[in-house]
Protein backbone atom coordinates (compact mmCIF):
# COMPACT_ATOMS: atom_id res chain seq x y z
CA UNK A 1 0.00 0.00 0.00
CA UNK A 2 0.96 3.52 -0.06
CA UNK A 3 0.68 6.58 1.76
CA UNK A 4 1.36 10.16 0.97
CA UNK A 5 2.67 12.99 2.96
CA UNK A 6 0.45 16.11 1.20
CA UNK A 7 -2.57 17.15 2.68
CA UNK A 8 -6.13 14.81 1.62
CA UNK A 9 -7.42 17.72 -0.71
CA UNK A 10 -3.92 17.45 -3.08
CA UNK A 11 -3.58 13.87 -2.39
CA UNK A 12 -1.86 11.53 -5.42
CA UNK A 13 -0.61 8.36 -4.80
CA UNK A 14 1.62 7.70 -7.43
CA UNK A 15 3.67 4.06 -8.36
CA UNK A 16 5.95 3.53 -11.18
CA UNK A 17 5.23 2.09 -14.44
CA UNK A 18 6.31 -1.39 -13.53
CA UNK A 19 4.74 -1.22 -9.82
CA UNK A 20 1.34 0.11 -11.84
CA UNK A 21 1.43 -2.97 -14.22
CA UNK A 22 2.15 -5.50 -11.79
CA UNK A 23 -0.63 -4.20 -9.12
CA UNK A 24 -3.05 -3.98 -12.24
CA UNK A 25 -2.39 -7.87 -13.19
CA UNK A 26 -1.40 -6.56 -16.70
CA UNK A 27 1.86 -6.64 -18.91
CA UNK A 28 3.85 -3.78 -18.69
CA UNK A 29 3.44 -3.08 -22.53
CA UNK A 30 -0.26 -3.09 -22.45
CA UNK A 31 -0.06 -0.36 -19.52
CA UNK A 32 2.51 1.63 -22.27
CA UNK A 33 -0.07 1.52 -24.76
CA UNK A 34 -2.76 2.99 -22.64
CA UNK A 35 -0.76 5.20 -21.35
CA UNK A 36 0.31 6.16 -25.22
CA UNK A 37 -2.97 6.35 -26.90
CA UNK A 38 -4.09 8.44 -23.93
CA UNK A 39 -6.73 6.55 -22.08
CA UNK A 40 -4.33 6.43 -19.39
CA UNK A 41 -2.52 9.64 -17.75
CA UNK A 42 1.22 9.42 -16.56
CA UNK A 43 3.40 11.89 -14.77
CA UNK A 44 7.01 12.89 -14.78
CA UNK A 45 9.03 13.21 -11.77
CA UNK A 46 11.94 15.79 -11.81
CA UNK A 47 14.39 13.02 -12.17
CA UNK A 48 12.48 12.39 -15.27
CA UNK A 49 11.10 8.94 -14.42
CA UNK A 50 7.13 8.39 -15.27
CA UNK A 51 4.60 7.36 -12.84
CA UNK A 52 0.87 7.21 -12.72
CA UNK A 53 -1.76 8.11 -10.16
CA UNK A 54 -2.98 4.84 -8.70
CA UNK A 55 -6.75 6.39 -8.71
CA UNK A 56 -5.92 6.92 -12.42
CA UNK A 57 -4.81 3.20 -12.67
CA UNK A 58 -7.72 1.86 -10.93
CA UNK A 59 -10.21 3.94 -13.52
CA UNK A 60 -8.84 2.67 -16.30
CA UNK A 61 -8.45 -1.32 -15.77
CA UNK A 62 -10.58 -1.82 -12.60
CA UNK A 63 -9.70 -2.98 -9.04
CA UNK A 64 -6.18 -3.53 -8.49
CA UNK A 65 -4.81 -7.89 -8.06
CA UNK A 66 -2.44 -6.95 -6.06
CA UNK A 67 -1.14 -3.90 -3.90
CA UNK A 68 1.55 -1.62 -5.14
CA UNK A 69 4.90 -2.83 -3.67
CA UNK A 70 7.37 -0.51 -4.68
CA UNK A 71 8.95 2.80 -2.57
CA UNK A 72 8.47 5.65 -4.64
CA UNK A 73 10.12 8.51 -5.58
CA UNK A 74 10.53 12.53 -6.51
CA UNK A 75 9.27 15.41 -4.76
CA UNK A 76 6.28 13.45 -4.58
CA UNK A 77 7.28 10.50 -3.21
CA UNK A 78 4.87 8.40 -1.31
CA UNK A 79 5.64 5.71 0.90
CA UNK A 80 5.23 1.65 0.09
CA UNK A 81 3.48 -0.46 2.58
CA UNK A 82 6.54 -1.89 4.34
CA UNK A 83 7.40 1.74 5.09
CA UNK A 84 4.13 3.24 5.96
CA UNK A 85 2.76 3.01 9.79
CA UNK A 86 0.77 -0.24 11.09
CA UNK A 87 -1.88 1.70 12.59
CA UNK A 88 -5.23 0.58 11.52
CA UNK A 89 -5.92 -2.56 9.20
CA UNK A 90 -6.50 0.03 6.50
CA UNK A 91 -3.28 2.28 6.21
CA UNK A 92 -3.72 6.13 5.64
CA UNK A 93 -3.01 6.56 2.73
CA UNK A 94 -6.02 3.63 1.67
CA UNK A 95 -8.18 6.04 4.28
CA UNK A 96 -7.57 8.98 2.55
CA UNK A 97 -8.04 7.72 -1.13
CA UNK A 98 -11.53 6.12 0.13
CA UNK A 99 -12.67 9.29 1.41
CA UNK A 100 -11.32 11.09 -1.39
CA UNK A 101 -13.15 8.96 -3.66
CA UNK A 102 -16.40 9.23 -1.40
CA UNK A 103 -16.09 13.24 -1.58
CA UNK A 104 -15.88 12.79 -5.39
CA UNK A 105 -19.06 10.57 -5.33
CA UNK A 106 -20.57 12.73 -3.13
CA UNK A 107 -20.20 15.66 -5.54
CA UNK A 108 -20.88 13.53 -8.65
CA UNK A 109 -23.92 12.30 -6.90
CA UNK A 110 -24.63 16.15 -6.26
CA UNK A 111 -23.95 17.26 -10.15
CA UNK A 112 -26.47 14.00 -11.29
CA UNK A 113 -29.54 15.45 -9.50
CA UNK A 114 -28.78 19.10 -10.50
CA UNK A 115 -28.42 17.75 -14.11
CA UNK A 116 -31.82 15.54 -13.71
CA UNK A 117 -34.15 18.55 -12.30
CA UNK A 118 -32.80 20.46 -15.20
CA UNK A 119 -33.60 17.74 -17.95
CA UNK A 120 -37.00 17.66 -16.24
CA UNK A 121 -37.25 21.46 -16.41
CA UNK A 122 -36.34 21.52 -20.16
CA UNK A 123 -38.88 18.56 -20.90
CA UNK A 124 -41.71 20.47 -19.52
CA UNK A 125 -40.32 23.24 -21.31
CA UNK A 126 -40.70 20.91 -24.67
CA UNK A 127 -43.97 19.59 -24.07
CA UNK A 128 -45.29 23.11 -23.36
CA UNK A 129 -43.84 24.62 -26.56
CA UNK A 130 -45.39 21.23 -28.54
CA UNK A 131 -48.79 21.69 -27.14
CA UNK A 132 -48.66 25.51 -27.92
CA UNK A 133 -47.35 24.50 -31.67
CA UNK A 134 -50.18 22.05 -31.98
CA UNK A 135 -52.86 24.82 -30.60
CA UNK A 136 -51.87 27.13 -33.51
CA UNK A 137 -51.76 24.99 -35.95
CA UNK A 138 -55.44 24.13 -35.38
CA UNK A 139 -55.86 27.91 -35.65
CA UNK A 140 -54.14 28.38 -38.43
CA UNK A 141 -54.74 25.32 -40.71
CA UNK A 142 -58.41 24.96 -42.70
CA UNK A 143 -61.07 22.76 -41.51
CA UNK A 144 -60.54 19.46 -43.32
CA UNK A 145 -62.82 18.67 -46.19
CA UNK A 146 -65.70 16.49 -45.94
CA UNK A 147 -65.28 13.20 -47.74
CA UNK A 148 -67.12 12.72 -51.01
CA UNK A 149 -70.15 10.95 -50.57
CA UNK A 150 -71.14 7.67 -52.29
CA UNK A 151 -73.15 9.28 -54.38
CA UNK A 152 -70.39 9.09 -57.17
CA UNK A 153 -71.77 6.75 -59.56
CA UNK A 154 -74.56 9.11 -60.43
CA UNK A 155 -73.04 11.07 -62.52
CA UNK A 156 -71.39 7.96 -64.50
CA UNK A 157 -74.66 7.08 -65.06
CA UNK A 158 -75.84 10.18 -66.63
CA UNK A 159 -72.76 10.43 -68.92
CA UNK A 160 -73.49 6.76 -70.06
CA UNK A 161 -76.86 7.00 -70.43
CA UNK A 162 -76.60 10.37 -72.61
CA UNK A 163 -73.81 8.38 -74.45
CA UNK A 164 -76.20 5.95 -75.49
CA UNK A 165 -78.66 8.23 -76.28
CA UNK A 166 -76.47 9.99 -79.16
CA UNK A 167 -75.25 6.78 -80.24
CA UNK A 168 -78.99 5.55 -80.70
CA UNK A 169 -80.25 8.68 -82.36
CA UNK A 170 -76.74 8.73 -84.32
CA UNK A 171 -77.56 4.83 -85.51
CA UNK A 172 -80.99 5.10 -85.70
CA UNK A 173 -81.16 4.23 -89.07
CA UNK A 174 -79.32 1.12 -88.96
CA UNK A 175 -81.10 -0.14 -85.66
CA UNK A 176 -84.61 0.46 -87.43
CA UNK A 177 -83.44 -1.94 -90.51
CA UNK A 178 -81.82 -4.57 -87.72
CA UNK A 179 -85.22 -4.43 -86.16
CA UNK A 180 -87.21 -4.48 -88.99
CA UNK A 181 -85.51 -7.75 -90.17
Amino acid sequence: MVCHSKPQENRILIVSISEAARAAGINRRTLQRAIQTGRLSATVDAAGGRGVDLAELIRVFGPLKEAPQETPRGPDAVMSHETAPHTAPHTAPETALVAVLREQLQQAQQEKGRLMSLLETAQQVLQAEQQARRELEMKLLPAPRPAPSGRTWLPVAVLLLLALAFAGWHWREAIISAVAF
